[in-house]
């Protein structure tokens, strides 16, 4: 095993590289400078880092975070002397920790650790496989064959986080923007803490599952890189253009009832979705008027009545959803949906805008009763 020790404190570093010596580590490099660390890091190959966490200007938090964007499968282990503060940041995202004073029991468990990691019950990475991040509904994962993949997520943080940054697509959100969308509330102390274990999770959890996803640190800045990785939101907005510039109305209707699953993350509890649920349902209800319209003209009833009832359900207060139905309704023979659409649409507007329906509507509604 090769290791790369950090420590600003000159005597501290040389207890540490004599005390890994003495289980057969292979000390690479030890730097008092964490700067050195991170511009010899390459070159040293290493396996595990043992990083200080109190140090001046570049910190052992920022430190790790640094050395694992650049390589992914580096095994981090903290020293520190604050006991409560290595148990709050580091137990729960699985990062070993060792208190100063290190004793050598404690040091044998941690090298011990490491070097059976593989055969601690933790699943083998899987090969790097094409995969897909779903935001419709919810935030899932699928493979290439459509089937989910269970990501099974440490901390709650570390889903939100990783959404917030392919959500952010090529913006590159900085470390400020991320601790107020992610930890608005946390001490700021505390919050540069939790950006770092989250990190860490989700490194872990991406390359345990075998996901395609890379997600880098570079000038202050995150970003997820998505390589082999498509999100359905963009897939679906890119889908629906092509079919409505070839007009094929059958598979725009499939993509507005099928492929679109629910609103953006709608069942995640993320402020920061709002802006984009709302954006793409305005965009699924224009399609959705203009695509109805075109099946009732074209004739394709039945599909223009899913359709209509798709859109009645998600929006209950667009009246256009009601008339589509009174009219196709009308046209099928069912007299009692007629007057069922009337009466629901009447209650619904009278109930939340005291209104009554539109004279274009209450015209037709009146001429078909006269007509029947």
């Amino acid at each position: 095993m090769r290791a790369i020790v950090v420590d600003d404190e000159y005597l501290a570093l040389e207890s540490m590289t004599r005390l890994l010596q003495r289980f057969d580590v292979q000390v690479a490099g030890a730097f008092q400078d964490p700067r050195q660390a991170l511009k010899r890091q390459k070159e040293l190959d290493a396996d595990v880092a043992f990083v200080d966490i109190e140090m001046p200007e570049l910190n052992g938090l920022e430190l790790a975070a640094r050395l694992q964007a650049a390589q992914s499968d580096l095994q981090i282990v903290f020293v520190t002397a604050y006991e409560q503060y290595a148990i709050e940041a580091f137990e729960l995202a699985a990062i070993d920790y060792l208190l100063k004073p290190i004793e050598l029991r404690r040091l044998e468990m941690t090298i011990r650790r490491l070097r059976s990691r593989p055969a601690e019950g933790r699943p083998e990475p899987q090969g790097m496989m094409a995969a897909t991040v779903c935001f419709f509904h919810h935030l899932s994962f699928q493979d290439a064959q459509g089937n989910p993949i269970d990501v099974a997520w440490r901390t709650a943080k570390a889903r939100e986080l990783l959404a917030y940054l392919i959500h952010s697509g090529d913006k590159t959100p900085s470390k400020e923007e991320l601790l107020d969308r992610i930890w608005p509330d946390a001490d700021p102390d505390k919050s540069i803490t939790h950006l770092h274990t989250t990190i860490y999770q989700i490194r872990q959890s991406m390359k345990t599952m075998g996901i395609p996803l890379n997600l880098q640190y570079k000038e202050g800045r995150y970003r997820v890189e998505l390589r082999d990785t498509q999100v359905d939101v963009i897939v679906w907005e890119k889908a629906i253009r092509d079919a409505i510039e070839a007009g094929d109305d059958k598979a725009v209707t499939r993509l507005l009832t099928q492929n679109y699953r629910g609103d953006y993350l709608e069942t995640e509890d993320y402020m920061w979705s709002d802006g984009e649920r709302e954006r793409l349902r305005a965009l699924w209800l224009d399609y959705a008027l203009k695509n109805a319209a075109r099946l009732e003209e074209n004739g394709s009833s039945s599909d223009a009545l899913t359709l209509y009832q798709q859109m009645q359900q998600r929006y209950p207060e667009n009246e256009e959803s009601y008339f589509g139905l009174m009219r196709l309704y009308g046209k099928l023979g069912n007299h009692s949906e007629v007057h069922q659409q009337y009466a629901k649409l009447a209650e619904m507007l009278r109930e939340d805008f005291d209104a009554e329906p539109g004279e274009p509507i209450t015209t037709w509604y009146t001429q078909w009763n006269e007509r029947k």
